[in-house]
């Protein structure tokens, strides 16, 4: 852990360095962080103040009780303090203003800097700063206790902080008052099932958020049961982490959906947990986290004040590494089927109209079928059936048109009619069924289409650009946004060193779909197989040995 701790370390001081060096701009306006052109916010200055001052009470760092440093800190205090509002709120000025639950993530990292002054100053050298903090902190209670909150993670959020106030404060009333507004949220339930999963589903971002607020009111109020909460969804995670270690986050109802991040942000909540209480997996992927981060070169997770308030954590001994190696776990709740081999990962989600991703290393392949079908425009699984290596996707569609009032509607502005009054007239369907299976080398999926004759579907096979397609008779470039229709026989397909075979393909019609709501693979390149309804089709799509590969071709 040593070596680990002094990435940490160093990588605290670039953060704190560049703290210093952005204190005052070229126009000698002061810059804390929190100067966004015209926006003024408090949040990065109060979170690299975190940072700060854990490493100026760091032996290991080049700021230890740095006087440059310890200035630099009390007038960023001031400047956090003119930010606050009278009500105590912070505003996250993009959009929330006066909010509690900005508030409360500023309160995370203003406690936790106040509690590393409490530890470490033994002689009270920094009496002022920490008479700062603690007004900041008492005042920023005021709003958490009586705002309220937009998204799911910000209840708890709002909790922690509540909790830790009750422990913060020196009056037995204002105690009360924050357990019983905790409370009252607490009373909604927490939103976390047996799978670990959250309601948002981020595993990109706000896990991590709700599992760091988890720990805190574990740690306030000794109750397990927040643990267990955490625990759960970082068992979770580690089925979520894809071959080239980063997370798969296609799921997400968040700003991370799509997002291709490594797991950093949750090193220090592993290490955490496996420091309470040793847990194989956990110790691996902390440790994999941690010594890969460093081996990339970049900064280390920002979480030194978390250590040095942790002893457990500060002196932890790794005892192995790495994430799981495979795994194939049902996500009942959330319709997420992840598999992964020792080969290649997939994943296939059912209410989506991307169902179906697959990747190897670093390079990710994605299945959708275009539909084109009234105000329908792909299949969007209904169903999702699971089998042991087998798993079948279904969906009905109906052709609907509106039927005339019979009466006069009240109006003739289109705009102003209640169209859910009119009578619907459904006069056919469409039954899509997807089976996908797991071969050895990849998968294999078949399509089959039943009902309305003559519907154009499209079965869209999504790489990436720059990919280099082949067969006997072609070779090309994917080029970023472009397409191509594989009308017969195998293609092969190479990105990154790796190469993968799709066929037998399929061409029976030419059309892209329909003018206005189609969603457009403007980033990749689509493979197009096409075929008139009602048919049934099935198509592969593996890894090969290149050498293998191109024997079989020629």
């Amino acid at each position: 852990m040593e070596r680990y701790k002094r990435h940490i370390v160093r990588s605290a001081d670039k953060r704190v360095s560049d703290f210093l060096r952005n204190q005052v701009k070229a126009s000698g306006r002061p810059d804390f962080g929190g100067l966004q052109g015209d926006i003024i916010e408090a949040k990065p200055t109060i979170y690299v103040l975190t940072t700060a001052i854990s490493v100026y009470f760091n032996t290991d760092s080049k700021y230890y009780h740095n006087e440059e440093l310890l200035k630099a800190v009390n007038l960023a205090m001031d400047f956090v303090i003119n930010c606050q509002r009278e009500d105590g709120g912070f505003d996250y000025p993009s959009c929330n203003f006066k909010s509690a639950a900005d508030t409360a993530f500023c309160f995370k990292r203003l406690i936790a800097a106040y509690r590393i002054l409490l530890q470490y100053d033994k002689n009270n050298s920094t009496k002022i700063l920490k008479d700062k903090y603690f007004t900041v902190l008492t005042k920023a209670l005021d709003t958490i206790v009586s705002g309220g909150f937009h998204t799911p993670n910000h209840r708890w959020a709002i909790c922690a902080a509540l909790l830790q106030g009750v422990g913060l404060t020196e009056e037995p009333l204002k105690a009360e008052r924050y357990r019983t507004r905790a409370s009252e949220y607490l009373a909604e339930g927490i939103d976390g099932n047996e799978d670990g999963e959250y309601a948002e589903r981020s595993t990109g971002n706000y896990n991590a958020v709700v599992n760091n607020a988890m720990i805190a009111m574990y740690e306030e109020t000794g109750e397990e049961k927040y643990l267990g909460y955490a625990i759960r969804n970082l068992h979770m995670m580690l089925t979520y982490i894809d071959p080239d270690d980063t997370i798969f986050t296609q799921n997400s109802t968040r700003q991370d959906q799509g997002r291709s991040d490594y797991a950093d942000k949750y090193f220090y909540q592993y290490l955490y947990m496996t420091s309470l209480t040793y847990d194989q997996s956990f110790d691996g992927a902390a440790h994999k986290l941690i010594r890969d981060n460093m081996e990339r070169g970049g900064l280390a997770p920002d979480c030194l004040h978390i250590l040095m308030l942790h002893d457990a954590m500060m002196n932890y001994q790794f005892k192995d590494y790495g994430f799981l190696t495979e795994y194939r776990k049902f996500y009942q709740d959330a319709g997420v089927m992840r598999v992964k081999t020792e080969k290649f990962a997939y994943t296939i989600i059912n209410n989506k109209s991307t169902f179906l991703f697959m990747k190897a290393g670093d390079t990710q392949i994605y299945v959708k079928i275009g539909e084109s079908y009234g105000s329908v425009r792909n299949f969007i699984p209904q169903n999702l059936a699971v089998k042991e290596k087998e798993f079948i996707l279904t969906a009905v569609a109906e052709g609907s048109y509106y039927q005339p009032f019979k009466n006069y509607s009240g109006t003739s502005d289109w705009w102003k009619m209640d169209h859910t009054k009119r009578e619907i007239l459904k006069n056919s369907e469409i039954k899509i069924t997807v089976t996908i299976r797991e071969l050895s080398e990849g998968l294999e999926f078949g399509m089959r289409a039943e009902g309305l004759e003559g519907l154009p579907l499209r079965l869209e096979i999504c790489i990436p650009s720059g990919a280099i397609l082949e067969n006997e008779t072609m070779y090309m470039k994917a080029e970023k946004g472009a397409d191509m229709i594989l009308k017969s026989g195998y293609l092969e397909i190479e990105y990154n060193g790796r190469q993968f075979i799709l066929g037998p393909g399929f061409g029976s019609h030419s059309f892209k779909g329909h003018y206005s709501g189609e969603e457009v693979n403007t980033e990749g390149f689509t493979i197009y197989l096409n075929e008139y309804t009602p048919c049934e089709k099935t198509v592969t799509l593996t890894l090969k040995n290149k050498d293998t590969l191109r024997k079989e071709i020629l």
